[in-house]
């Protein structure tokens, strides 16, 4: 089936918007939960970061920091951004180079969920330790597929259009 053009963008902004929707709620709500020695608690992408850095971990607390929190805030401000000025020649060349970049991370922007899944699998350690996951990484999930989509779906091509819809 070939989508026209215009689909295409009507498209992309939907699963933007749902992406910056849905964005606020996958960092407000847990998205896992950790049990250690009897202690257990709810974690947020930021509140597994403070524990990250809290436990003498600062530089992987950082490297989560940026791939959980700041790139997909960045994905989804960069891909709205394209699609505002969609239809205009305005910075057509920027466009263009930031749409590949975020093509391009788009293909690891789930490492987070699989490395929850692998921690959720191999971290049940009986009454020590135990992982599961929680709803917000449904929400975060979400996300993630919507701005990879969403740049799947709005070929760089369209950049180049100077009709407007």
């Amino acid at each position: 089936m070939k989508i026209n053009n215009k689909l295409r963008v009507e498209l992309a902004r939907a699963l933007v918007v749902t992406a910056a929707l849905l964005y606020i709620p996958s960092n407000i709500m847990p998205v896992m939960t950790m049990t250690i020695v009897g202690k257990t608690e709810p974690l947020t992408v930021l509140g597994g970061v403070y524990e990250l850095y809290d436990s003498g971990l600062p530089l992987i607390a950082g490297v989560v920091f940026l791939a959980s929190f700041v790139v997909p805030f960045l994905k989804i401000a960069a891909l709205g951004w394209i699609l505002f000025l969609h239809g205009t020649p305005r910075l057509r060349e920027r466009r263009n180079a930031l749409h590949h970049i975020v093509h391009k991370v788009g293909s690891w922007s789930m490492i987070d969920i699989f490395l929850l899944a692998v921690l959720a699998a191999v971290g049940q350690l009986g009454s020590l330790a135990a992982v599961t996951a929680e709803p917000g990484a449904i929400f975060f999930c979400i996300v993630m597929i919507s701005c990879l989509l969403a740049a799947e779906i709005y070929k760089p091509r369209l950049i180049w259009e100077t009709t407007t819809t």
